[in-house]
């Protein structure tokens, strides 16, 4: 879909429809591309209580002049109006366009008090573009409606143009990557393989110049290599080879260093410690969290952060077969710990281990790991919240601040001390399922803090990674949820 903001004079207007936002405290339209008799009928509209501003309600008018179709949008009361409640109106104005037969759509960049314009149009153009994802990539049915193809945003005045140009561009890129993780998220296993994911990464570093993102692949004779004993032993059950994907990406000489890890199950049965077979099927999205650290990179060498990133991904399947590991296994990690498996099902935590290991060697001012690594958390905080576990309060601190900006929940959870017990093993130095039934979120986050020296921060993302209800800019599937957060998070890194 192609996005541009344009300047224009009401009689110039060709879109097949025009969006336009209102308030709830806020009395007709009063706008110049309006004519005043489309205001005069937004009035009676109000008065009348068919459409009074309320937030995410919209309403399509129809007449003789182009745009044909005027949908109006409700922003809610000003008081209450956020970055947040603005990205859910421009949802709603995405679901009410696609349900048009409309190729071309306006939309009036509104005006908000204490919002900069700039600040606006990236909001739109992330919720907007967003709205309208759809995960076609296996429908053989042709379409029986018009596809969208252009998203004109209007602008008043020069100064608020190139503005609105600024937020676009950082919008469109946000939103390109948030897509291309949720692509990754929705392919089924027989296509997302570690190979694929590894793949995507060689195309991720081809599309920009002079290096400035790096990839390397580390095949199974180099992770022997390396010695990674964890992921070695997720991996033997399954015929798909592992893969360890490195991600460079230099932004800035002398600027601070973040690693970015993420789990990389292409697809969990649960190995020998076997699911149960309902929703087994949506057990391909177990590696969201190295969607999110590969579309994360991407979108921060497109927006030119001044930070320099590592990505690391350990990537495999989780299958069960006579070669797999068993329950009571004892493996050596490549930090040389030693871990006994308890549980095969909880093998996020074993490919981290050696990840988080592994990105000792950058001497990184943060390490922040994405995983979908416990059914604990979701039970906890439900499927909208990400549980945040950190060494450093501080950092987790920027979190929620960033957090608040995006509209990302997220959730500060405990790495209690005194649990660290239930981890510890009568056969090895530590095992990956604790010995106790209640806490697995926090269990999970003591045994991965066993592997850092480094400020960190793990997101377990296993509540909002995959959505089985529709949210706003949030379809059913894999969500992308995460990569807006940590960009935001990044924009303002400090060590």
């Amino acid at each position: 879909m192609k996005f541009t903001v344009a300047s224009t004079k009401s009689k110039d207007l060709t879109n097949d429809a025009l969006v336009v936002f209102l308030r709830q405290d806020q009395t007709g339209a009063s706008d110049t591309l309006l004519d005043n008799l489309t205001n005069e009928e937004i009035k009676r509209l109000q008065k009348s209580g068919d459409f009074t501003g309320e937030h995410g309600k919209t309403r399509t008018l129809y007449h003789a002049k182009s745009p044909e179709r005027l949908v109006l949008v409700g922003l809610g009361k000003a008081a209450g109006l956020t970055l947040e409640k603005l990205r859910e109106a421009g949802s709603a104005a995405a679901g009410a366009l696609k349900n048009l037969p409309v190729v071309s759509a306006g939309v009036i960049i509104p005006k908000i008090p204490k919002m900069a314009t700039d600040e606006i149009m990236q909001a739109l153009c992330e919720s907007i573009a967003l709205g309208c994802y759809e995960f076609t990539h296996y429908k053989t049915a042709k379409k029986e409606k018009t596809d969208m193809s252009e998203i004109q945003f209007f602008a008043r005045a020069a100064g608020e143009k190139r503005q609105a140009e600024k937020g676009l561009a950082r919008g469109e890129i946000i939103a390109r990557a948030v897509a291309a993780a949720r692509d990754l998220g929705n392919h089924p296993a027989n296509v997302a393989t570690p190979s694929h994911l590894a793949q995507h990464a060689t195309d991720l570093s081809r599309k920009f110049p002079n290096k400035t993102l790096r990839v390397k692949i580390l095949h199974r004779a180099d992770i022997e290599r390396e010695k990674m004993g964890a992921l070695l032993a997720v991996s033997r059950g399954s015929d798909e080879e592992p893969k360890f994907i490195i991600l460079e990406y230099y932004g800035k000489r002398k600027a601070p260093v973040v690693a970015l890890v993420g789990k990389g199950i292409t697809f969990d049965s649960g190995g020998i410690n076997i699911k149960p077979s309902e929703k087994m099927e949506e057990m391909k999205y177990d590696m969201a969290g190295a969607a999110t650290v590969l579309e994360t990179i991407r979108a921060a060498a497109d927006l030119k952060l001044p930070i320099n990133l590592v990505g690391l991904i350990p990537a495999t399947e989780n299958l069960p077969s006579g070669k797999a590991t068993k329950p009571g296994d004892i493996i050596r990690s490549r930090s040389g710990k030693t871990i006994e498996v308890v549980n095969t099902d909880a093998e996020g935590r074993l490919v981290l281990s050696d990840a988080l290991d592994y990105a000792k060697q950058y001497k990184p001012d943060l390490v922040i790991d994405f995983a979908t690594l416990t059914g604990s958390i979701v039970v906890a905080l439900g499927d909208d919240i990400i549980g945040a576990f950190s060494n450093s309060p501080a950092q987790l601190k920027n979190m929620q601040d960033a957090a608040s900006v995006t509209g990302e929940k997220l959730w500060p959870m405990p790495l209690d001390k005194d649990y660290e017990i239930f981890i510890k093993s009568d056969f090895a130095d530590l095992r990956n399922q604790a010995a106790i039934r209640y806490g697995d979120a926090i269990h999970a986050a003591n045994f991965l803090k066993n592997f850092t020296d480094y400020p960190w921060i793990h997101l377990d993302i296993a509540g909002v990674a995959w959505a089985t209800r529709e949210k706003p800019y949030r379809p059913k599937g894999a969500t992308g949820t995460g990569i807006r957060l940590v960009l935001e998070f990044l924009k303002k890194f400090k060590k």
